[in-house]
């Protein structure tokens, strides 16, 4: 079995690297391209996201879930593995498909109608998208280095063909074709260790008939930040919808780097309930979401202080109107990250999708009516939808702790505890904020030598500060963060 530490740091390592190309070409797309023009790919960018997902089936986390449960025979690996595939290629024919024919007798507008069939594609290749057996096999070091050529591919792709205002068409298709690229060279490495076997075509219509419950489980968030997107697009107001996405491309940039440390033993602890051994499985739970919390808590605050800020560093000031909605997806991410956990590490691992995928409905309706009301009084504004999520997901969360106390599946003291004292020690970043904003006398948001050294006191400060404080308390999570440094240290030195 692979080392689960060296498989967290790979994870890590890749949602890094999906950080910081991000973070290179996203605000040069930004600054290059008309407003208007990154309007139009943000709106088709959103209806493809619609898509995708279906035609992916929820085979993704079945799959990781499945795979896991059966390693110890090939037999069985080629058998799911063969059984998934060629159900996915059903779905991503049929779902493209009926894109392809609404699209056509869609929108007037020539430059959005070529958006939407070039990101559409990517639901046609779905069915190559088989990195959930890497997962699976806890391939991680494959994925890192492959998720380096891939984003190498795209950074020089963008430099090399997107170089004025209006080149929102070759971005697309560079998307779309890196996309193809990543899937195509995952496929052929699975294909070494995997091999197709005869499934009857019974069994397949019949595993889709039980997978339905996945496609809604994998397909819950269109009812959220999809749905705010959905809404949005229908705006007169184009820049509305890129607001919404830059501030979540911000906020998702810097948070899921983390969910690595949850995402890596997803596969373990599948393996784990398979064994019967619920005492390895609540120590990695525990020990995997106290590292979680621990880096996600203080990030969310001080992105939710320095929204805008981040903002205009990130895309220019031309859309320094979107840093209120950056702020509030900082808030966001505190009841976001709850769930995660709930969510994924527990419920969906002992096979409770079906209650998972009825809260997270409830939740999204709940959301689907809130975003009605503000549409049928044409209120567009971002901020307002990012709110409606926000009072969704919180409801969800309570449905989650409710069930799992009733069925005992862990206790969640300890992620309870952990969560309220991160919270409480991340809020001392606020006079830490203040207080320099003062003495530098930041008025206004643009960014200069006075404010990007206010910007970095207040990072340096409150990270001096959060760690001070959990070290006189004694922080368990600290201690286990230092050993690791100091022990990587030793060894570089």
């Amino acid at each position: 079995m692979k080392n689960i530490k060296i498989n967290a740091l790979a994870s890590i390592t890749v949602n890094i690297l999906n950080i910081i190309f991000p973070l290179i070409t996203n605000p040069y797309l930004t600054r290059i391209l008309s407003k208007d023009n990154y309007g139009h790919f943000n709106n088709a960018n959103t209806w493809a996201s619609f898509i995708v997902p279906i035609a992916a089936f929820g085979i993704y986390n079945y799959g990781i879930r499945s795979i896991s449960k059966v390693k110890d025979s090939k037999e069985q690996i080629n058998h799911v593995f063969s059984k998934l595939f060629y159900l996915s290629i059903f779905t991503s024919l049929s779902v493209t498909t009926v894109y392809f024919l609404i699209i056509g007798l869609g929108s007037d507008i020539h430059t959005l109608k070529i958006l939407y069939y070039i990101l559409g594609f990517q639901a046609l290749i779905q069915f190559l998208n088989i990195e959930w057996m890497n997962e699976a096999y806890e391939n991680y070091t494959f994925i890192l280095y492959k998720t380096l050529f891939i984003r190498i591919l795209m950074l020089v792709s963008i430099f090399a063909f997107v170089k004025n205002e209006d080149d929102i068409i070759p971005y697309a298709l560079i998307m779309t074709a890196v996309t193809f690229i990543n899937y195509l060279i995952s496929f052929v490495w699975i294909k070494k260790e995997v091999s197709f076997v005869k499934i009857p075509i019974r069994e397949i219509i019949d595993s889709s008939k039980s997978m339905f419950i996945m496609l809604l489980l994998a397909n819950a968030n269109m009812l959220y930040t999809l749905l705010d997107r959905l809404f949005i697009t229908k705006s007169p107001n184009l820049e509305y919808i890129s607001y919404y996405t830059i501030s979540m491309n911000i906020v998702m940039l810097i948070t899921v780097v983390l969910t690595g440390t949850i995402n890596v033993t997803i596969p373990r602890l599948s393996y784990y309930l398979g064994k019967k051994d619920q005492e390895s499985y609540e120590y990695l739970i525990n020990k995997s979401s106290s590292l979680f919390l621990f880096f996600i808590i203080p990030i969310g605050i001080g992105l939710t202080l320095l929204g805008t800020f981040a903002t205009v560093i990130y895309a220019s000031d031309k859309y320094t109107a979107a840093g209120i909605v950056t702020s509030l997806f900082a808030i966001r991410t505190l009841v976001w990250s709850l769930e995660y956990i709930l969510g994924n590490q527990i419920i969906f691992v002992n096979d409770r999708e079906k209650t998972l995928t009825l809260y997270y409905f409830i939740g999204g309706i709940i959301n689907l009516i809130l975003n009605t009301i503000l549409f049928l009084n044409n209120i567009f504004e971002p901020e307002y939808y990012i709110i409606t999520t926000l009072v969704a997901e919180t409801i969800v969360v309570i449905f989650e702790i409710i069930f799992i106390r009733k069925y005992n599946l862990i206790s969640l003291t300890d992620i309870f505890q952990k969560s309220t004292k991160y919270i409480i020690v991340s809020l001392g970043f606020i006079p830490i904020y203040y207080i320099f904003r003062k003495i530098f006398q930041i008025e206004s948001y643009t960014i200069d030598f006075n404010s990007l050294l206010m910007i970095f006191c207040t990072i340096f400060c409150s990270a001096c500060y959060y760690i001070l404080t959990l070290f006189i308390t004694k922080d368990i999570t600290l201690i286990y963060v230092l050993n690791i440094v100091l022990t990587k240290f030793k060894k570089i030195i």
